[in-house]
């Protein structure tokens, strides 16, 4: 078997952002990667947003985490695990920020041999110790062959 295993996926997300009064949604269909490496499971995929730099996204799936990492105008890396306030970055040309996620829901289900999957995350990012938005990610992925629902 080969150290690294390479899917192509159709990606569905739908990200609900909440900062102060405001929500906004965000929502894409895209093609991307499910990569099988070392028994460790990874989503990438570029984001193309009106008036943005592409930004390269990665999701690692862990045993009982997951981690974002988003690469574009800016680096931002996020951790989440269950009912934990963990540490969080966001790299801008001005600097550096230190956030925390803490993650009120999140529930993960992949199944390799269908090369499929969703994901489900709640999340509050804070700065200082101060919500600084509430975060909902419904992310879903399968086979670029499949039809996702």
């Amino acid at each position: 078997m080969p150290d690294t295993e390479k899917k192509i996926v159709m990606i569905r997300l739908k990200t609900t952002v909440k900062q102060n009064d405001d929500t906004e949604t965000f929502e894409f269909n895209i093609g991307g990667e499910l990569l099988i490496k070392q028994h460790a499971i990874f989503l990438r995929y570029t984001e193309i947003i009106a008036d943005q730099s592409p930004t390269q996204v990665l999701f690692k799936f862990e045993k009982d985490a997951v981690r974002l990492h988003r690469v574009g105008d800016s680096t931002t890396k996020l951790t989440f695990a269950l009912a934990q306030r963990l540490p969080a970055y966001y790299q801008t040309p001005a600097g550096q920020m230190q956030l925390m996620t803490d993650t009120k829901m999140m529930t993960v289900d992949v199944d390799l041999t269908q090369t499929q999957g969703t994901l489900a995350l709640s999340y509050q990012l804070y700065a200082h110790d101060t919500i600084v938005g509430e975060y909902d990610i419904q992310l879903q992925f399968a086979d670029k062959s499949s039809k996702l629902n």
